[in-house]
């Protein structure tokens, strides 16, 4: 749970024929009212974030599942091949 929660401001420079369907796309998700930009944008950042997180070899365990099967190597010799692929020394 989230205490505290601080705001800050992000300045953004898009072209113009995105920023204007960003914001009518945002006005259809989440109405005509104050603030509306800010929680698209948001839900925008949190989407990019999640999505390049998992570029850096994040995988969520429901992700794995069957990509270890039919592994013939040993559990450490597994983990040192995928270290060397992730570019870690050994």
């Amino acid at each position: 749970m989230v205490l505290w929660s601080y705001m800050e401001t992000l300045k953004v420079q898009m072209e113009d024929p995105e920023a204007k369907k960003f914001r009518e796309k945002a006005m259809k998700i989440y109405g005509h009212s104050k603030g509306s930009i800010s929680k698209a944008m948001n839900s925008a950042i949190r989407t990019w974030l999640d999505k390049t997180e998992g570029k850096r070899g994040r995988l969520k365990a429901k992700e794995i599942r069957g990509l270890l099967a039919g592994l013939k190597d040993s559990s450490l010799m597994a983990q040192r091949k995928s270290a060397k692929m992730m570019g870690s020394p050994d």
